[in-house]
């Protein structure tokens, strides 16, 4: 009986392509407030049950389309400290430079203030892997990382929406040396 899941008909991993794609799309031209799921249906040509099915709300699809299921942790690669901390400075502030991100954040932010389960685990997902190359298990590398986390994202986020005139190249190398010299 184990084998009568597998037997059904295969999952079409071009659905899930289509969908993010059009998402982040759809944000750019139209931003999070006129958004909707019926709109990315009918312009991805895939159907709203099936959307519903991968992603359970609005919030969730465009935090996987601008994201991704999985952080990518290549740039990590190889890199010490200095370089970890180097990486999620650059890494936060091309994230927020990018224009459906733009577009998302203050909807996203909003939804995960309304919903705490799901901002626990969205933040979970995206920050534990980062944290888990950077500590070496003991709760203070953790808290570590996780603080050089929200200070680098919460600045680019800052600089990208706010503080624009800022948003320069000097800023972000003065921001990781003070996170790197921060954390050793």
């Amino acid at each position: 009986m184990a084998d009568a899941k597998a037997q059904g008909r295969p999952r079409d991993t071009s659905i899930d392509e289509r969908v993010l794609a059009v998402t982040r799309q759809l944000l750019v031209e139209t931003g999070w407030d006129d958004l909707s799921v019926r709109q990315i249906a009918v312009r991805s040509g895939v159907s709203r049950s099936s959307i519903n099915r991968r992603w359970p709300s609005k919030a969730e699809l465009v935090f996987h389309a601008i994201l991704g299921d999985t952080p990518d942790l290549t740039p990590f690669a190889g890199t010490d400290r200095r370089g970890w901390v180097d990486w999620v400075v650059r890494g936060s502030r091309q994230l927020f430079a990018r224009p459906e991100v733009r577009a998302a954040a203050p909807g996203l932010l909003l939804a995960m203030a309304e919903n705490d389960q799901m901002r626990r685990r969205l933040w979970g997902e995206f920050s534990g892997p980062a944290v888990e190359l950077f500590s070496s298990g003991a709760d203070d590398d953790a808290e570590s990382a996780r603080a050089v986390l929200a200070m680098a994202a919460g600045a680019a986020l800052l600089l990208s929406t706010v503080a624009v005139e800022d948003d320069t190249e000097t800023v972000h190398r003065r921001i990781a040396r003070l996170l790197t010299d921060a954390v050793g």
